[in-house]
């Protein structure tokens, strides 16, 4: 971090929030992560949240906030701190709009509730109970598939209780590389990216930089990425909250 000035640090929104998202619901926020993100960005040139949820739902729980640019949607948009505007950086499917009929017919005709499909400006998302029925899910996920399929630029991800059609070969991995193509106008001193699980294609994309390219890098695991990182802290509160105002209040 000796050149603050050319530092770009990246931030999971499930790596800073309090919380997982319940089903149905947003990520719970520490009060006190979004008091203190800001400094990152008044010490450090590039500060930001790089998600798979949308721009609009990060602002929603309140993390949308000075000094921190938002990709949203794995870097499919991308919401400036500074101008206090939000722009695509590709384009959204050809096939959403389609997609979006097809899903309401899928999930109605499975008995599951339509309240629960969200459409966002690259993505289409659905929540589903944790205990529905085995079978009732693998018929939900063929479906899908076949949606996906057929709009031809769409791809299907899971997760527990939770589907969604986003672009497809997208990934954080591409994304990080759009960011520092698009958004980065200068060469990084450090690139550092703090995350779970599902950033662990972010970590070896910064171990490839590290390698080839010689770029710094601080790979920090939150929750359950312990592995093949450089820095591990637990699940919010109890260990990013420090880590962030150590950095906010480093001395450089």
């Amino acid at each position: 971090m000796g050149c603050p000035e050319r530092a770009v640090l990246l931030w999971d929104l499930n790596g800073a929030t309090l919380e997982l998202a319940p089903p149905g619901g947003l990520p719970r926020l520490d009060p006190d992560v979004r008091r203190e993100l800001p400094r990152m960005g008044a010490r450090y040139a590039v500060n930001g949240i790089l998600t798979g949820w949308a721009h609009s739902q990060v602002s929603e729980i309140g993390l949308a906030v000075p000094n921190c640019h938002v990709w949203g949607q794995l870097a499919s948009e991308h919401w400036d701190w500074r101008t206090q505007t939000r722009r695509e950086l590709v384009a959204p499917s050809s096939g959403l709009s389609m997609a979006h009929a097809k899903l309401h017919e899928v999930v109605k005709a499975l008995r599951l509730d339509t309240e629960c499909i969200y459409a966002k400006s690259h993505s289409l998302a659905f929540l589903y109970p944790v205990d529905t029925d085995r079978g009732v899910v693998e018929e939900l996920l063929g479906e899908l598939g076949e949606i996906a399929e057929a709009a031809g630029d769409l791809t299907l991800l899971q997760d527990r209780g939770f589907v969604k059609l986003a672009p497809a070969g997208l990934d954080k991995k591409v994304a990080l590389q759009r960011i520092l193509d698009e958004c980065v106008p200068f060469e990084p001193s450090v690139i550092m990216n703090a995350g779970d699980m599902p950033d662990r294609v972010i970590m070896d994309e910064l171990d490839r930089r590290r390698r080839e390219d010689g770029t710094p890098t601080l790979k920090v695991g939150v929750r359950n990425l312990r592995d093949g990182v450089d820095l591990f802290v637990p699940g919010p509160p109890q260990g990013v909250l420090p880590f962030i105002r150590a950095l906010g209040g480093a001395s450089v």
